[in-house]
C-alpha cells in the first residue's frame, strides 16, 4: 500500500463531504484491513514487517472473519512473505501439529513467516515457539474511524459509533456503501448492532406491566431509573448494577434480561460457557480468550449489558478441591475462573463505562462464591413462580390480540404454580385446540389446557384427589408450610400435585417431622379410605414423597445433630448411600418414618370429613387453590375429641420421643 492510494487529495478539516466529487471509492474491506494494520505498525514493527529479514512473526486477528483480510493487507506490506492464515474452519489441519515442517523449511530459506488467526493455538506450534514478535490486531473505534477515513476520503465520523463491538469484519464491511458520507455509515453500522443485538423479532413486555417477574422487576425498574438519570457511579463497586438471576428452569430468567436490556435501551450479549467451548478451538487459551472477548465486545458496545447463562456451567473452585482425583480438573478450570473473575472485576470499575454484567442459573448455590462477592455479581435475585396477577399477565402477552374483553381472572387461579413456561405453552396449545376446530380462540380452551382432565378412570382420579387431600389435610392441621394449590390434572405429573410455599425461619425437629408427616400424609389417606389398600404412587424414584420423607428423617440423625446423637456422619445428600451402607442407621430411619407415618394417619382419620370434601371439589373442579382448600378444611371441623386424634395433632417436645 503507497501513501497515495488513500492519503492524497483528501479535503481538509472540517471541509464538507461530496459524494460526486469522490465517487470512486477504493474497496471497503482493505481501507478496515489496512487501517487495523497501521494501527499496531510502530517504526519498529513497520521495519522489521517490510524489510528483508528472516523473522517469524504471529498476528492475533480480533476473530475469524478478520484473517483473509489481514493476510491482504501483510501481503500489500511485503510481497515476499510467506503468510501461514488460519480461521479455525479446518479441524484437521488448524492445530498446532500441523504445517511445522514447511514453518520450519521457509525459516532456514531466511523467509518472512507470518502466521495470522484469531487463536495461536491454532498455528504450527514452530511458528508460535519461534516468533520474534507477537502482534495483537485490534478492532476498536480508532481503527473503524480510520478506516471510514479512508474509505470516504474525508474527515471521520463525529462521535461514537454505539454498539459497533458487536460487528465482525464483514459486518462491519457491510455499513461502508458508495456514496455515502461518514456520518451515513457510521449511522448505518449503529443500526447493524442494534439489529444483531435483538435479533428476535417476538414482543417483549413492558416491564413496568410485568407484575409476574417480582422482586426482579423491582430491581430492573430502580436499576432503569437510576442509568436513565445518570447517578450509576462506574468508578465504583456494589453499584447493584450487576447482579444473578437464580431459580428453577422455566421462570424466564433468560427472557427477563432482554426485557430488562430492552427497558434500558441497550444492547444485551447473550452468552455462556458451553457457548464459549461451542464457537472456540475448546483448548484452555482459546476458552480464556473466548471469555475475554466477549467483555471486550461489551465494553466497545458500551452502554451494553451481557447474559452469561446457566453460569452453574464454569464450576466453583470449592467443588473442584473437594476431591483429590479432579486434580487435573481444577487445574484446568482455575485459569479459567480466574480469568472470568479478573473480567468481572474490570467490567465493574476502572476501565470500563456503562458494562451491565448478569448471569442466571438454575442452581445458584453451585456458583462460585467468589463471583457473588460485592463488586461482582453483587446482588442475586430469586425468581420464583407468579402469583395470580402474574399468570394474568403473563397469559394476556402471550394472548396478544386475542381475547381482548375476557376476563382472565379465573385462568390466574387456576395457573397458581405453573411457571411462566407452562403458561406460554398452554396458550399454544389452546390456540392449536381452536385451530383444529376451525373457530376462534375461546377461554374454554385457555382452561383445558391449564387444567386438562386425567385420562384415568373415576375411580382412579378419586384415589389420587384422595391422596393429595391427605397431604393437603395433614399440612392444615399441623401448620406445615403454606398451601399454595392442588390440582389432579392431566399435566401434573404423576396426575396430582400439592403445591407448598415454605415458611421462613429456622428449621427444629418438630418442623422438620411435621413437614414429613404432611410428605406421608397422601399414603396415609389411601390407608385410612382404602383399609390400608395403598397404591405405588406414594414412592418410585427421588422426587416421591418416600423419597423426601426418607432424606429429611435420614437427615435429622446423619447430618442435623437432632435425632438423638451429635456425631456428623455426612450431607443429606449422601443419606441414601449411607442408609445403603449401615442396617443400624436404615433400621432407625425406618423406625421413625413408621412412627411418623401413624401420626399421619390419625391426623386424616380425626379430619376424614374435611379430606372427603377437598377430594370431591377436586374431582369436580381439578384444581384449589390454597384458600379454597382452607375455606373447605375450615368449613369440616375434626372427629369429636379422642386420644388417639389428640397424638395425632399435638407437637410432642423431641426429649419425649422414641
Amino acid at each position: 500500500m503507497t501513501d497515495t492510494e488513500h492519503d492524497d487529495d483528501l479535503p481538509q478539516s472540517g471541509e464538507p463531504f461530496d459524494a460526486g466529487r469522490w465517487s470512486t471509492r477504493p474497496d471497503a474491506a482493505r481501507c478496515l484491513a489496512d487501517a487495523a494494520i497501521e494501527a499496531v505498525l510502530t517504526p519498529a514493527v513497520r521495519t522489521r514487517l517490510t524489510g528483508n529479514e528472516a523473522i517469524a512473526i504471529v498476528m492475533r486477528v480480533p476473530g475469524a472473519s478478520w484473517v483473509a483480510p489481514i493476510e491482504g493487507a501483510v501481503r500489500r506490506l511485503n510481497d515476499r512473505a510467506i503468510t501461514v492464515a488460519r480461521d479455525g474452519s479446518n479441524r484437521t489441519l488448524h492445530k498446532p501439529d500441523s504445517g511445522n515442517s514447511e514453518v520450519a523449511r521457509q525459516l532456514a530459506k531466511n523467509a518472512l513467516v507470518v502466521g495470522i488467526a484469531p487463536l495461536t493455538s491454532i498455528l504450527p506450534r514452530s511458528l508460535t515457539a519461534a516468533a520474534d514478535l507477537t502482534v495483537e490486531i485490534g478492532s476498536d473505534a480508532a481503527v473503524l474511524c480510520a478506516a471510514i477515513a479512508r474509505f470516504t476520503k474525508s474527515d471521520a465520523p463525529y462521535g461514537p459509533i454505539e454498539g459497533w463491538g458487536l460487528l465482525d469484519f464483514d459486518d462491519l464491511v457491510s455499513g461502508f456503501r458508495a456514496g455515502s458520507g461518514p456520518r451515513e455509515i457510521a449511522e448505518r453500522l449503529q443500526r447493524t448492532a442494534h439489529r444483531l443485538a435483538a435479533p428476535r423479532e417476538d414482543r417483549l413486555p413492558n416491564l413496568v406491566d410485568a407484575v409476574e417477574y417480582g422482586e426482579a422487576r423491582e430491581w430492573g425498574l430502580a436499576l432503569g431509573q437510576r442509568f436513565r438519570e445518570n447517578s450509576i457511579r462506574w468508578d465504583e463497586t456494589g453499584a447493584g448494577t450487576n447482579a444473578l438471576f437464580g431459580g428453577p428452569p422455566g421462570l424466564g430468567k433468560t427472557y427477563f434480561a432482554r426485557i430488562v436490556a430492552n427497558h434500558l435501551g441497550v444492547p444485551l450479549i447473550s452468552t455462556s460457557i458451553s457457548g464459549i467451548f461451542a464457537t472456540s478451538a475448546g483448548y484452555l487459551d482459546s476458552v480464556i480468550k473466548g471469555v475475554r472477548e466477549v467483555f471486550a465486545k461489551a465494553e466497545a458496545s458500551a452502554p451494553c449489558a451481557i447474559l452469561w447463562d446457566e453460569l452453574d456451567a464454569l464450576p466453583s473452585r470449592e467443588n473442584l478441591n473437594d476431591n483429590n482425583s479432579r486434580s487435573n480438573s481444577a487445574s484446568w478450570w482455575t485459569p479459567v475462573i480466574a480469568e472470568f473473575l479478573l473480567q468481572l472485576d474490570s467490567a465493574a470499575v476502572g476501565r470500563r463505562r456503562a458494562v451491565f454484567v448478569w448471569a442466571a442459573s438454575n442452581h445458584p448455590h453451585r456458583v462460585d462464591p467468589a463471583l457473588l462477592r460485592p463488586g461482582r455479581l453483587d446482588r442475586v435475585i430469586h425468581f420464583r413462580p407468579p402469583g395470580p396477577d402474574g399468570i394474568v399477565s403473563i397469559a394476556r402477552h402471550h394472548l396478544g390480540a386475542d381475547l381482548p374483553e375476557v376476563d382472565l381472572t379465573a385462568i390466574g387461579q387456576l395457573g397458581v404454580g405453573r411457571s411462566p413456561a407452562e403458561i406460554a405453552a398452554a396458550v399454544s396449545s389452546a390456540r392449536r385446540a381452536a385451530r383444529g376446530a376451525d373457530r376462534a380462540l375461546r377461554l374454554d380452551d385457555l382452561v383445558e389446557a391449564l387444567a386438562p382432565r386425567p385420562d384415568v378412570d373415576e375411580a382412579t382420579l378419586r384415589r389420587i384427589a384422595h391422596h393429595e387431600s391427605g397431604h393437603v389435610v395433614t399440612a392444615l392441621a399441623l401448620g406445615v408450610d403454606e398451601v399454595v394449590a392442588v390440582d389432579v390434572l392431566g399435566n401434573a405429573g404423576a396426575f396430582g400435585r400439592t403445591l407448598m410455599r415454605r415458611h421462613k425461619g429456622l428449621e427444629t425437629r418438630t418442623t422438620i417431622e411435621n413437614r414429613t408427616i404432611h410428605q406421608l400424609g397422601g399414603r396415609a389417606a389411601e390407608v385410612a379410605i382404602y383399609a390400608g389398600d395403598c397404591a405405588a404412587n406414594a414412592g418410585g424414584d427421588l422426587s416421591s414423597d418416600l423419597a423426601a420423607a426418607t432424606a429429611a428423617v435420614a437427615a435429622l440423625r446423619i447430618s442435623l445433630g437432632l435425632g438423638g446423637g451429635l456425631a456428623y456422619l455426612g450431607d443429606p445428600d449422601a443419606s441414601i448411600d449411607l442408609l445403603r451402607a449401615d442396617p443400624e442407621l436404615r433400621a432407625a430411619v425406618d423406625g421413625d418414618l413408621a412412627r411418623l407415618h401413624g401420626r399421619a394417619v390419625e391426623i386424616v382419620c380425626c379430619h376424614r370429613s374435611a379430606l372427603e370434601a377437598i377430594a370431591a371439589a377436586l374431582v369436580e373442579r381439578r384444581h384449589l387453590t390454597g384458600d379454597d382448600a382452607r375455606a373447605i378444611f375450615a368449613r369440616h371441623p375434626p372427629a369429636p375429641d379422642t386420644p388417639r386424634a389428640r397424638r395425632g395433632l399435638r407437637s410432642v417436645p423431641p426429649d419425649r420421643r422414641d
